[in-house]
């Protein structure tokens, strides 16, 4: 009788512990889901080039069309509305929100980007990039881990190649 007794006490600790626990798995990985997703978001706003700028050797986005692709990108992997809302089919409880969205197309290259505050992505740039931050809040089922937002960045770059220079 004093075991059962004994497993009935132990059994809230038990739960509170378990669900614990997944809210953390859940949170590493989220965290991983969020910064892939941002990658392929980031690439498929720095396929939206200027043809007639990448004949002539110059890379140039073009500003709306890689806000639309970044945004398309974003909703499907996210399972996102245009508004950036999760839809029912979503994992994520609240809505997502693009902090910044760069096109860095000149300059010295290679450079340490910095974005400032309050965010301070940072990242060695090699040629005309795009760079995205991103704040999602993180979902808690069982309301036993702390509550906070995602704050990731990504960028994507273009990096230029010498040519003449071949392996044989």
């Amino acid at each position: 009788m004093k075991w059962v007794l004994t497993i009935i006490m132990l059994m809230p600790l038990w739960l509170y512990f378990s669900a614990f626990s997944h809210d953390e798995h859940l949170q590493t990985k989220l965290k991983a889901e969020l910064k892939d997703g941002l990658k392929v978001a980031t690439h498929d706003a720095a396929l939206q080039v200027d043809d007639e700028a990448l004949e002539q050797g110059t890379i140039r986005f073009m500003p709306a069309a890689a806000k639309a692709a970044f945004s398309e990108s974003i909703q499907r992997t996210y399972k996102l509305d245009h508004t950036l809302q999760p839809t029912r089919s979503s994992i994520w409880q609240s809505a997502f929100e693009v902090v910044l969205f760069e096109m860095v197309e000149e300059g010295p290259f290679p450079r340490i980007y910095h974005s400032g505050p309050p965010y301070y992505y940072s990242d060695t740039i090699n040629g005309p990039s795009i760079i995205a931050i991103v704040k999602a809040k993180h979902p808690k089922f069982y309301g036993i881990s702390r509550d906070f937002a995602y704050v990731i960045g990504s960028s994507h770059e273009y990096v230029p190649i010498q040519v003449g220079k071949f392996l044989m």
